[in-house]
């Protein structure tokens, strides 16, 4: 019956009714205060409804919304105040207006000469359809030192498309860009269903794979974002009863409604940096319950993401699935952030196998597993960040990804040997009784909040404060 319950979206029943007029209006409405709850941007609620009523305009209205975002991010980013008084007649023609209306023109036309490229690509040189992501990230890192020049500030929001535009100069190099326009690359380039640097719902190849093509699939995809959108408000309640249970912190009505009580757990990032001592238990229980703690964080934004693209037809995988539940390093890591391993594996892991078929197996998976899981990750967060490189700094590039270095080596090496114990187990297939599931999630659950001590966000916390933090855990 819970089974049943959870898996709503898709009763054949429940998929007939909601697309009935009546079902569709009831959707809506259940879809708006969701995203009321979840304080969506309001393009995102105008979107939902146009889509609705017009679904083979997905993807020209989800254009026009990107262009509505690329506007609202500029009016926040050039802190123009979209009040009345600038709707007056002297504030229409006067600097600020000018100025945001050349910007989301410049804006356009950096992502037009980039699709348009991408729509070109046989007629590139040799070279660059050879490497075409190597020449992107040649030519963004040249736009990055530009954005230090007068007039060229703008550049400086390169790298939030990065990873969209590598999705789609990959699909390019593949000849799956063939027929399409500018319209269907826009939507996703600046999505108005959430973005992150992360591209949910990666290109234009996957989401097409999972967009709505009738009716019946519309109604499905958009009870399944209802579902996600559900279990973001579950999960909000679930964290928000954590921070006051657990760490004395979060919403005084919450913690009136508990009687003031708490376990009062030191959170991680203020054990790791030093400003609270803990006995050795409390400690450890602090690193298990901020993996917790991140991992319902991570959830709930990518759930509401996740559940935004479905109510818009597109019914894609979600971004977190019960990663806790994981057996495997492997498991998890695929579990815990999908379109963020998804890329990994798309931009370094695969092509580092496909190129290294000299090596024996062994050496040729450490080398694909280490260029996705380390490098490759440590070159997106820079390339997010990329102040310290751009400013020749050393010492500052060091002390701020010093640790997430040893971080993602510890990751690498985690998920290489764990690939490595999947494949032997593969050879003795048979049933896992539950005590023996139950440790390999404890050791999943302990490997993974170990190595965040040196991922936590600790502002001003070098590598000795984290190590000598780690030792104290064994009572050294």
């Amino acid at each position: 019956m819970i089974r049943s319950i959870s898996q709503f979206h898709e009763h054949e029943r429940l998929v007939a009714a909601a697309q009935t007029v009546a079902g569709r209006c009831i959707l809506w409405a259940v879809a708006t205060l969701l995203l009321v709850w979840h304080e969506v941007n309001a393009l995102m609620f105008l979107s939902v409804t146009l889509v609705m009523l017009f679904p083979g305009w997905r993807r020209m209205l989800l254009s026009l919304a990107a262009i509505g975002m690329i506007v609202d991010v500029l009016m926040e980013k050039l802190d123009i105040d979209p009040g009345p008084a600038l709707l007056t007649r002297e504030a229409l023609g006067a600097l600020p207006w000018m100025t945001l209306t050349g910007s989301t023109t410049a804006v356009l036309a950096m992502i037009l000469v980039a699709i348009t490229v991408a729509l070109h690509f046989e007629k590139l040189p040799a070279v660059i359809r050879r490497f075409p992501l190597i020449a992107f990230h040649s030519a963004l890192w040249v736009a990055l030192l530009l954005s230090y020049l007068p007039g060229f500030a703008l550049l400086t929001m390169a790298p939030g498309m990065a990873w969209r535009l590598s999705y789609l100069f990959t699909q390019a190099s593949r000849g799956k860009t063939a027929g399409t326009r500018f319209r269907d690359h826009l939507f996703y380039m600046v999505p108005v269903y959430g973005t992150t640097v992360t591209p949910i719902g990666k290109g234009l190849d996957y989401l097409s794979r999972h967009e709505s093509r009738d009716s019946r699939s519309f109604a499905a995809s958009q009870l399944a974002g209802i579902k996600l959108l559900l279990l973001a408000v579950i999960w909000t309640g679930v964290q928000g009863l954590m921070s006051v249970l657990v760490y004395g912190r979060g919403p005084e009505q919450l913690s009136a409604w508990v009687g003031g009580w708490s376990m009062d757990v030191p959170l991680l990032h203020r054990l790791v940096a030093g400003n609270e001592a803990s006995p050795m238990l409390v400690a450890w229980a602090s690193v298990y319950l901020d993996l917790i703690r991140a991992t319902l964080s991570l959830a709930i934004w990518g759930h509401v993401i996740v559940g935004g693209l479905r109510l818009l037809g597109f019914n894609v995988f979600r971004n977190t699935y019960k990663p806790l539940l994981a057996e495997s390093i492997v498991d998890f890591w695929s579990r815990y952030y999908f379109y963020f391993k998804e890329l990994l594996v798309e931009f370094f892991f695969y092509p580092t196998y496909l190129r290294s078929t000299w090596a024996g197996l062994r050496t040729r998976l450490f080398l694909a597993v280490f260029a996705a899981a380390f490098f490759g990750n440590m070159y997106y967060h820079v390339l997010a960040h990329p102040e310290t490189v751009l400013n020749f700094d050393l010492v500052g590039f060091w002390e701020q990804w010093g640790p997430r270095s040893i971080y993602s080596l510890l990751l690498a090496l985690g998920i290489w040997i764990s690939m490595l114990r999947q494949q032997a187990s593969r050879a003795r297939p048979g049933r896992t009784s539950i005590p023996v599931q139950l440790r390999r999630i404890a050791g999943v659950w302990t490997f993974y909040a170990v190595i965040r001590i040196w991922n936590v966000a600790a502002p001003e916390t070098g590598m000795g404060e984290r190590f000598e933090f780690f030792l104290s855990l064994f009572g050294i």
